[in-house]
């Protein structure tokens, strides 16, 4: 059992949420600057993220300097925008960060002193990127523990792109999935440090298949991914 001292929340829904837990630290004041080609949005209360502005991707999360973001595959809808109109502003002690394509809007959202992200998508026509799920890939040096059976780092594909076999079980990231009416949390963990999916009941509402439908929670490979 894992007893974290830092949690890492990303909730997705709509809102999405990223939430994290209070790092005892000092809080100072709210910041979005440019660094590189990229916005960086700091709470000021131990969270430091950013966000590539071409793309939308989110390439960093730093939580007490620890890195959570993995550094070959960043945080994204689906496989990515590819290429965004993206600003940031702060207004009334909120920091955003817009990204803009011909047929969405995602928004990346904080408070100032609150450790969480806040993210929602609007769609004016049937998004080009086709799902709008947002994967979190993640450090798996940071966070190594996902669901035992969604673990294929190693294995061998042997249907499709998904099913893999890895020593003598067969594992996908379809066996983390769990019926939509009990499916608010999903999470990974590290030493000292977990990281989950907050999915209000809410988010479901519109999705295909009902409350019964089940869909993908988490998969382990070189990356941990968070869905």
């Amino acid at each position: 059992m894992v007893t974290p001292t830092t949690v890492v929340a990303l909730a997705l829904a709509l809102p999405l949420l990223l939430l994290l837990a209070d790092s005892g630290r000092g809080v100072a004041a709210l910041s979005v600057t440019t660094v590189g080609s990229s916005y960086q949005v700091d709470t000021g209360a131990g969270l430091v993220f950013k966000v590539n502005q071409a793309n939308g991707d989110v390439i960093s999360i730093l939580h007490n300097g620890l890195q959570l973001q993995d550094a070959s595959k960043f945080s994204q809808l689906v496989s990515g925008l590819g290429s965004a109109t993206v600003s940031a502003s702060t207004v009334s002690g909120t920091a955003v960060v817009k990204c803009v394509t011909s047929t969405l809007t995602h928004y990346y959202m904080t408070r100032d002193g609150v450790n969480a992200i806040f993210m929602a998508t609007y769609i004016t026509a049937e998004p080009t990127i086709g799902e709008l799920r947002y994967i979190a890939r993640l450090s798996k040096s940071a966070l190594p523990n996902g669901i035992p059976y969604s673990e294929v780092n190693g294995g061998t594909a042997i249907e499709g792109s998904d099913v893999f076999m890895v020593a003598s079980e067969t594992r996908s990231k379809f066996y983390s999935s769990v019926r939509h009416i009990e499916d608010n949390v999903h999470g990974v963990s590290g030493s000292g440090v977990a990281a989950f999916m907050l999915i209000p009941g809410l988010s479901y509402e519109t999705s295909s298949g009902g409350p019964f439908f089940r869909d993908i929670n988490n998969q382990g490979s070189a990356q941990q991914e968070l869905y």
